[in-house]
């Protein structure tokens, strides 16, 4: 399923992520933890879970093309001038 229904309103998956990045990062804060070593964690068992679901060349490849393409007003590899 793509979605869940959150108070009536659909949440694409891309939403339910950052909510919960989000919320770490509160945890974090409230901890009083860094940031980045939160951040670093959470990276660390997403790519975790990701190999065991989608194996480790796909994890890399995805973790690899996220990292060329980190800036938002760049071509992506694939793009044409």
């Amino acid at each position: 399923m793509l979605g869940v229904i959150a108070q009536g309103i659909a949440m694409s998956v891309n939403s339910i992520a950052r909510d919960h990045v989000n919320a770490a990062l509160r945890d974090a804060e409230a901890e009083r933890l860094s940031r980045g070593d939160c951040l670093h964690a959470l990276l660390v068992t997403v790519a975790q879970a990701l190999a065991q679901e989608r194996g480790i060349a796909d994890t890399k490849s995805a973790l690899e093309f996220q990292m060329n393409n980190l800036a938002d007003d760049a071509d992506y590899e694939f793009m044409r001038p």
